[in-house]
């Protein structure tokens, strides 16, 4: 089945919802997504199984807000929430059975940011569902519902595009593991014929648990394999530690508010920052007793 190619400003995806139930609830009085035990006025959401996982996926992620308060039909409802530069819109619809089982709900999951951070979103929320969120269960009216969506996507378009981002997303883990695995033989070529034999074998054995991850599909393994196996690096050559990312292109401060290290040594210099405090005999007096100084 061939993958699409991912819109490098936004992904829109239909999931499947299995379960949902009332474990969470909306501020009436700032639209803020809260969770069950908030007792101030509120309305109840049954946010759904999907959006509940997703959501903990985002790394940075700000309070949900509801766009759109659930009625009658609790499990009807949109939020939208940020994570860095992801910014997350998530629609519950019913699409059988008007909404009388949670079989019958579907969200429509719209990100929008860089391409790269939405494919590993969407990558760990595939990883921590336990089902496959194109799967509907009443794939008929699913088929139906998406047909009048705007982007009049079908069901086997909507799954090649959950596809494409999993694909996205493991293109881009497996080169963590390449740079790596590159850094390693570029230290271990520059300490040749040192004893450091153990020490290879760890970080080959951290490598091959960090492939091994991402075979199972487990991101947050395969990070820390890595990280474990950067570690060894650096103990053995500091030099080998990441490049640091460049500052900013544009000019913050003007090159007159910035004390030249070489210039300090001088005396003139020095007086711009601190300030030569007056001696004795440089302190001006003024006799506020004499009494012509008054009548002046």
């Amino acid at each position: 089945m061939a993958e699409p190619t991912l819109d490098p400003a936004k992904s829109v995806l239909i999931a499947q919802v299995k379960q949902a139930d009332a474990s969470h609830r909306m501020d009436l009085s700032s639209s803020l997504l809260r969770s069950k035990h908030f007792n101030a006025p509120h309305k109840v959401v049954y946010l759904g199984n999907v959006a509940a996982t997703l959501l903990a996926q985002l790394p940075h992620p700000e309070t949900p807000e509801m766009k759109e308060a659930p009625g009658f039909n609790e499990q009807r409802w949109t939020l939208v929430t940020q994570s860095g530069d992801i910014t997350v819109h998530i629609a519950s619809r019913s699409y059988w059975a008007f909404g009388l089982f949670n079989s019958g709900y579907l969200n429509v999951i719209t990100l929008t940011g860089p391409v790269r951070e939405r494919a590993r979103i969407m990558f760990d929320t595939m990883s921590a569902l336990g089902h496959k969120p194109w799967e509907f269960s009443h794939t008929r009216s699913a088929q139906k519902w998406l047909s009048r969506l705007k982007e009049g996507q079908s069901t086997k378009e909507n799954e090649r595009n959950w596809l494409a981002h999993r694909s996205r997303a493991k293109a881009d883990l497996q080169e963590q593991i390449e740079r790596l695995k590159q850094r390693s033989d570029v230290v271990f070529a520059q300490f040749e014929g040192e004893d450091l034999d153990s020490l290879h074998n760890q970080i080959d054995h951290e490598l091959h648990m960090a492939k091994e991850a991402l075979h199972d599909e487990n991101a947050p393994g395969l990070e820390r394999a890595l990280a474990r196996a950067e570690a060894e690096l650096i103990a053995i050559d500091p030099r080998s530690s990441p490049v640091a990312i460049d500052a900013p292109a544009e000019i913050l401060a003007s090159p007159d508010d910035i004390l030249d290290v070489k210039e300090s040594s001088s005396m003139d210099e020095m007086g711009r920052i601190v300030p030569v405090e007056p001696s004795p005999e440089e302190v001006p007096f003024v006799d506020l007793t004499s009494s012509s100084h008054e009548e002046e």
